[in-house]
């Protein structure tokens, strides 16, 4: 979870590339499994075409369609350019710079019956990555309504930066999550991209049978697999703000742990959280290792590299899981499963502390905000884990909410992270706790 961003949905922004139907889109679709040729290709971009399908590109001000050779925003946060590869504008350069959501996109009017390639097909492209280090890159695959299958990209771009053209091939396997319904997909091939960077891209295909040179990551066990947090908005500060975490650790006298993301991290910003830690929890001496933008992965790496060892609190506060929705949409049974992890190593390393287990707060507008909904599931599942676990548990989430269920933003001005009134609610509902348990 990143700092107050303004799009709350992906707290990481992004820039979004969508190339589909292509310039020069081949495609002999399929009606049925029974007519289906093994062999065959869709072409989503080969080449410049003589019947261009609109393409548009646009970020949270603007939106533009794309004419001509070049285009670009009015704020120029975003450009494409047609460029070379082999032949005369048989590729497309794309430039983004300064934006959290932009996104680049053709409008087809014909939807694509992917599904006959899922089983052993691969997505095929050629990409050269001239500036990426300071860039989120995804590629997202359309999955059937309101469901885009993201598959993350960086570490690979991060690696092949500067070494000229690179031809990639994903099993389309690395899409097929669940409830994904590929039969009538009309976004089947974007890339996304946040920060500034630029990469060219072209010969993008769906091919039946293909050999891949990528391995799709485990969705199963990424929430439990402990990793530090690389995203091109964190590398800067995540692994100094560890360091300085395991200092303080190491020097003792600690009476409160307070496990998180950015909303536990906002505990100790001057224009979110800290007034009001100051004014009500002041003399409680307390280790904040919330950290903006962590999943339960990343709180997982920590935990295993020294943030709590040598100490001893009355209470440890744990409330994760927000951004494995926000980042991934990983399913709750996953979310839930790194949580317990979280729990299972604070046991282990804090015998003697309490653990007060929170729901994940809520956001969106209303009930109906799918990400809300993801995480209302995991909660479900939380509470059971508290049981199971004999620890603490307690769902502060009314306090945030109207009798209707609604979010407001003069809560959580992002309907994600708390404001000073947010963090005042916050602090009303943890007081008992505190008072009880270490004070």
């Amino acid at each position: 979870m990143d700092f107050n961003i303004k799009n709350s949905v992906n707290m990481v922004g992004f820039t979004a590339l969508t190339l589909f139907g292509g310039f020069a889109c081949s495609v002999t679709e399929p009606t049925s499994k029974a007519s289906f040729d093994e062999s065959q290709t869709i072409r989503l971009y080969t080449g410049r075409p003589s019947e261009p399908i609109p393409l548009f590109i646009k970020n949270s001000d603007h939106k533009q369609r794309v004419n001509g050779a070049l285009s670009q925003l009015p704020d120029n946060t975003v450009k494409l350019a047609r460029s070379i590869k082999d032949t005369n504008e048989d590729a497309v350069t794309f430039t983004y710079q300064g934006t959290w959501f932009s996104n680049l996109y053709f409008n087809s009017t014909t939807a694509l019956n992917l599904t006959p390639f899922i089983e052993q097909g691969v997505v095929s492209f050629d990409m050269k990555l001239d500036d990426v280090q300071h860039s989120a890159l995804d590629l997202i695959v359309g999955c059937g309504q309101d469901c885009h299958s993201k598959l993350r990209l960086r570490e690979w771009a991060m690696k092949q930066e500067g070494k000229g053209w690179q031809s990639l091939s994903i099993p389309l396997q690395c899409f097929n999550q669940t409830n994904a319904d590929f039969s009538a997909v009309y976004k089947p091939f974007s890339i996304e991209a946040g920060g500034m960077g630029q990469f060219v891209i072209a010969n993008v295909k769906y091919k039946s049978k293909g050999e891949a040179n990528f391995h799709c990551p485990d969705m199963e066990t990424l929430s439990t697999s402990p990793a530090t947090l690389n995203e091109y908005w964190s590398v800067d500060w995540w692994l100094p703000r560890h360091h300085e975490k395991v200092t303080r650790a190491k020097q003792g006298n600690i009476d409160l742990l307070m496990v998180g993301d950015s909303i536990t991290h906002g505990w100790e910003k001057e224009n979110e959280g800290l007034p009001v830690w100051k004014k009500h929890f002041s003399d409680v001496s307390t280790l904040n290792i919330g950290f903006g933008g962590d999943r339960t992965e990343n709180v997982l790496w920590r935990l295993a590299h020294d943030t709590v060892t040598g100490i001893s609190p009355k209470l440890a506060v744990v409330m994760i899981g927000t951004n494995n929705t926000g980042h991934r949409m990983d399913k709750p049974e996953n979310i839930a499963k790194g949580v317990r992890a979280i729990v299972k190593q604070l046991q282990k390393r804090l015998p003697k502390t309490k653990i007060l287990l929170l729901d994940i707060f809520p956001r969106g507008e209303n009930s109906k905000d799918k990400l809300r909904i993801n995480n209302s599931k995991t909660n479900v599942l939380l509470e059971k884990l508290a049981q199971e676990e004999n620890i603490l548990f307690d769902s502060f989430n009314q306090g945030f909410l109207t009798t209707k269920g609604e979010l407001s933003q003069t809560v959580m001005p992002d309907l994600l992270h708390p404001n000073q009134t947010g963090y005042e609610i916050w602090a009303d509902l943890l007081t008992p706790y505190i008072n009880q348990y270490v004070r």
